[in-house]
């Protein structure tokens, strides 16, 4: 490297110091404190997985880690005096009898008629969600699939809601301009558990 270099490079290294060591334009710090607290917002919204199905006409889901399986519809075999309008029996899933519940009693629902469907293919499914004390089984008239829920965009159950559904649903949302009840997974073990076991 000739004399001429070392000091086109010495000069360069100055300005590029000098370029390093000036002082931001105004407002560019926090122009950019203010984009990095937006990203950090957007990643603390509190997101939930939840199962959306569909009981009768009404769209409800659950928390998706309380999902232990969904499986074809299957035969329900009645206990003798002990089936109930909640409890209505045994189903065999993989070879292991699952106390089948009715969320359709539970929940107090009736057919209205008026089923809209968010899937192409509709089949009867069987839910296996497991609970605190042992795994239930429900049916269900639609699976649609597993939804990333932000919390922030559950809205309250209005009051023209049934007072059984009321008191099982912790929220509303909406998914494909459809309203969905989001159950309190942990009333309904507590009231299978204590009323209807």
């Amino acid at each position: 490297m000739s004399d001429d270099e070392h000091e086109m490079a010495a000069q360069e290294r100055a300005a590029m110091l000098r370029l390093l060591d000036r002082a931001p334009p105004e407002g560019y710090l926090s122009d950019w404190q203010d984009r990095l607290r937006a990203k950090e917002d957007e990643h603390e919204r509190e997101t939930q997985g939840v199962l959306v199905f569909r009981l009768f006409d009404e769209w409800l889901a659950i928390e998706a880690s309380i999902v232990k399986e969904i499986t074809a519809d299957a035969t329900i075999h009645r206990i003798p005096q002990r089936t109930n309008n909640v409890l209505r029996g045994l189903v065999n899933v993989r070879g292991e009898l699952q106390l089948c519940v009715s969320l359709h009693a539970l929940l107090n629902l009736e057919r209205t008629g008026e089923e809209k469907v968010l899937s192409r293919r509709v089949h009867p499914r069987m839910i296996v969600f497991q609970g605190p004390d042992g795994a239930f089984v429900f049916r269900a008239e639609e699976a649609y699939g597993v939804h990333a829920l932000e919390k922030c965009l559950l809205e309250e159950s209005p009051v023209t809601v049934s007072k059984a559904m009321a008191t099982f649903t912790r929220g509303l949302f909406t998914l494909l301009d459809t309203k969905v009840g989001l159950l309190d997974h942990e009333l309904i073990f507590h009231s299978l558990k204590t009323q209807h076991l």
